[in-house]
């Protein structure tokens, strides 16, 4: 199955494993800027808050690339020193991290043990280029300045040796990136991230109920009034829709059958088999999960919604399959036809 492409915009290798460790479930095929056949240069941050960089970046990319893109800002915000660096973290202090720590120290070596409290803010964009779409998302987390950076642990980017986390009870830097993740800033931003990217470009499930409804042998069906869709428009159907939250099956049968026939019906029973269908549109895939459920009618008027219906007919179980059907039903109907042959005739209907 070909997976979208999911761009990280960053070149901090720490950045990076941080962000594929988190993602790496996700349906995405996640490429790096190393990845991509051009450069492109960085762009200025010249945003005024964190969000407005992430949305700068992630932007940036995305027009050069075509590509759905994931950009973030970061800031360390001490509270001594009335939020400061902030928003200008990154760009505060220039030269390795062992030069960025010393200089965090120094401009921190008067403040005493108990006011060194600070926070590391982040915020997470996505942009898809093809919609001009933004999502963003933030995240917190407290700790304090030590006043020396520990020297153990793997991480020793971005202040990572000298911001100490009372939750876990060591630096950032002495954290596995799992632990980290669990915790962090970034971890807290990307799991609202994780679930943005399942919900809108994953694939979609639907549970949907298929009503057979039985009287005299026969089996009523719906024409369908479609016309914005016009591969689905005049097609012959079984009443049914998809399962609402919080709803039963037994439930949405019932619900559906009064909405689209004006029939109230009684289930009978649910047939022993479930049909799924996947279909595939421009930007997304999502499966169909039918559930045939024969029913008998107990009272209603048979007034079809007229939106939904173009007209209603009964037909035997034998003459359906001949029908111009919705996609595939056809072939549900003729493969499960003795099935449902013999649930009619064992109930009687």
């Amino acid at each position: 199955m070909k997976r979208r492409k999911l761009l990280i915009a960053t070149t901090n290798p720490g950045k990076i494993s941080e962000i594929t460790h988190f993602l790496k479930s996700l349906p995405f095929h996640l490429v790096l800027l190393k990845d991509l056949d051009m450069h492109i240069e960085e762009p200025k941050e010249t945003g005024e808050t964190l969000q407005d960089n992430a949305i700068l970046k992630a932007m940036y990319y995305a027009e050069k690339t075509n590509m759905l893109t994931l950009a973030d800002d970061g800031g360390l915000f001490i509270d001594a020193l009335d939020g400061w660096p902030g928003v200008k973290s990154a760009r505060s202090f220039h030269g390795t991290s062992v030069l960025e720590d010393d200089a965090m120290l120094k401009a921190l070596e008067e403040v005493p043990d108990d006011n060194r409290s600070a926070e590391f803010h982040l915020v997470t964009a996505i942009y898809d280029p093809s919609e001009k779409t933004v999502f963003t998302a933030s995240g917190i987390d407290t700790g304090e300045v030590l006043k020396k950076p520990m020297t153990t642990g793997n991480v020793k980017w971005g202040y990572n040796n000298v911001f100490y986390s009372q939750a876990l009870g060591k630096t950032y830097g002495e954290m596995s990136i799992a632990e980290k993740n669990g915790i962090s800033h970034r971890g807290k931003s990307l799991s609202q991230i994780k679930y943005f990217l399942q919900n809108q470009y994953g694939g979609k499930h639907f549970v949907v109920p298929i009503a057979i409804v039985v009287r005299d042998g026969k089996i009523l069906m719906n024409k369908r009034n479609d016309p914005h869709n016009p591969q689905f428009h005049e097609v012959w159907e079984f009443p049914g829709g998809s399962v609402e939250i919080g709803e039963s099956v037994e439930q949405n049968v019932v619900r559906e059958c009064k909405e689209e026939t004006g029939y109230d019906v009684e289930v009978i029973e649910q047939l022993p088999f479930v049909r799924v269908k996947t279909r595939h549109i421009e930007k997304f895939s999502y499966q169909i999960y039918l559930i045939p459920v024969v029913c008998k009618i107990t009272g209603g008027d048979g007034v079809f919604s007229d939106d939904e219906v173009l007209e209603m007919r009964w037909y035997s179980p034998e003459e359906i399959p001949s029908l111009k059907l919705f996609p595939d039903d056809g072939n549900m109907v003729s493969e499960y036809l003795e099935m449902i042959k013999d649930a009619i005739s064992r109930n009687d209907l």
